[in-house]
């Protein structure tokens, strides 16, 4: 990483994993790298960004006829799931047998943590782990977006590479690269966000009481899901 220390990144990832650590949840909470530029892209953006591990708890298929021997890290639902696939999707990556018909809306509703998957393609499962190391940075309007790079399960140090390998890929492929990134900061959905970088000049305070005013909107691969107001940074 060019523009901070990899040690900033441990340090917060550190005491988010501590503060998760205290605030248990059934299934477990999702980490998110908030990326805030200076000025939003003219056009809408997205790009796919490849992180070392999957920041999914879990891999789930749904199939009326799955394969007589599954792989142990691909669990199986039921196609009842269909009905509800974003609180299915809640829990990890899903895949979705191509011979079943998703529910519209569905899909897109959840759209980035749904998969379909071809299963007389022998190398089906393969396919499914590289989906889940996955992300997707898409900006349509404002400046701030949320990438999912984790979850409260992972160890310290393979959040830490999820983390830098994400802030390096974003910085990387947002329009005029690191000259845009005004802040970056890591976060779970009911944390504080703590800061990683901010650009020369540009301090945490400012936009914590743009945060207080406006609340937090965090979009995770295409899922528009509203937070309750944040007393710490978040996004415009």
């Amino acid at each position: 990483m060019t523009h901070h220390d990899r040690s900033d990144v441990a340090r917060a990832v550190a005491s988010l994993l501590r503060w998760l650590k205290h605030h248990p949840t059934p299934t477990p909470e999702p980490i998110y790298l908030l990326v805030t530029l200076k000025r939003a892209p003219v056009r809408r953006f997205e790009h796919s960004l490849r992180l070392p591990r999957s920041p999914f708890p879990s891999i789930s298929l749904v199939s009326d006829r799955p394969p007589a021997e599954l792989p142990d890290d691909i669990d199986p639902l039921p196609s009842s799931a269909l009905g509800s696939l974003p609180a299915a999707a809640r829990r990890g990556l899903v895949l979705v047998d191509r011979r079943l018909r998703v529910p519209s809306g569905k899909k897109a509703a959840a759209k980035d943590r749904v998969v379909p998957v071809d299963l007389a393609d022998t190398a089906w499962a393969e396919s499914a782990r590289e989906a889940a190391r996955r992300v997707e940075l898409r900006v349509e309007r404002g400046t701030c977006r949320a990438v999912r790079v984790g979850h409260a399960g992972m160890a310290q140090e393979e959040a830490v590479e999820n983390v830098v390998a994400a802030v390096e890929a974003a910085a990387a492929c947002v329009p005029r690269k690191w000259r845009n990134v005004r802040a970056l900061h890591v976060k779970a959905p009911e944390s504080i966000a703590l800061p990683l970088y901010s650009s020369h000049g540009t301090g945490d305070d400012g936009k914590a009481e743009e945060a207080k005013r406006n609340g937090l909107a965090v979009k995770e691969q295409g899922i528009l899901k509203k937070r309750k107001k944040i007393s710490s940074a978040g996004c415009d």
